[in-house]
């Protein structure tokens, strides 16, 4: 992406949610090399630290601050921005970020489950969001959630991560038309199948040789035209863009970052 002058985005102070790895720790490089000032926010303080580091070498006479814990606490959440505004006095970009998924089958998926997943997705981030709207109206700032395709394109076994993600879509249209009067703008990006950490972690990690398999049906023609996956900082790309005056008239908008897979006919079981 081009220098800071081209988006004019130096000195904005951006909360970044989930920033510790993945799309997450893309963006805030990105924003780190546009000048911007960050809050990074998400469970692993150590992870947290080392992506600072690497925003401090990024960037150019900027602050980078960390605030760790489960974003999916109330207490949390009032803490993020506590310390934002600690750090900074003003808050002018939320990237909603912090996301998970759970492989099961809708007929086997526990409550546990469930609320796991709708919790991290979709609850946190309204009621963060809702914490930090009056002082997005202050800057008018703007607001970028992280969603999926799977919003609009489910997929077999995650059928409680397609509707999270369905219901966040619906929610960045319902909150852009709401804050439309007070010159706060809300986007999302939507990534296809991303190369990422996430699939290699927790109890039903994909092996090495499944993750190769996985790959290779992700980046085939008919799913991903483009013929590859989504690399995180493309996803990062669109993010910064987003946030930034050059999409001054860009609002409610989902923006599909999935080397056109949205396009294609229903894609093949995986």
């Amino acid at each position: 992406m081009d220098g800071p002058a081209w988006l004019n985005l130096t000195g904005k102070i951006v909360l970044i949610t989930g920033a510790s790895a993945g799309i997450g720790e893309s963006a805030a490089l990105e924003f780190a090399r546009q000048g911007c000032h960050l809050m990074l926010c998400g469970r692993d303080l150590q992870r947290l630290e080392d992506v600072r580091e690497k925003c401090l070498k990024e960037g150019e006479n900027i602050t980078v601050q960390t605030s760790s814990g489960d974003i999916t606490e109330a207490d949390v959440q009032r803490k993020i921005v506590d310390d934002t505004l600690t750090a900074f006095e003003r808050i002018d970009i939320l990237v909603n970020n912090a996301g998970m998924n759970i492989v099961r089958d809708p007929i086997t998926t526990g409550r546990d489950d469930y609320d796991q997943i709708m919790k991290t997705n979709l609850e946190s981030v309204f009621f963060l969001t809702q914490l930090v709207i009056p002082h997005l109206i202050k800057s008018k700032g703007n607001i970028v959630n992280v969603s999926s395709i799977v919003g609009d394109k489910p997929i077999p076994k995650a059928v409680v991560y397609s509707m999270s993600k369905a219901a966040l879509d619906s929610y960045t249209m319902s909150l852009a038309i709401t804050l439309a009067p007070h010159g706060v703008r809300v986007n999302s990006v939507n990534p296809g199948s991303v190369v990422t950490m996430l699939y290699r972690r927790g109890e039903e990690a994909y092996t090495d040789d499944q993750y190769a398999q996985f790959e290779k049906a992700q980046s085939s023609p008919a799913l991903h035209p483009l013929g590859r996956m989504v690399l995180t900082s493309e996803v990062a790309d669109s993010i910064v863009f987003l946030a930034s005056q050059r999409a001054s008239f860009l609002t409610g908008q989902m923006i599909y970052v999935d080397g056109g897979r949205h396009c294609v006919a229903p894609q093949p079981q995986l």
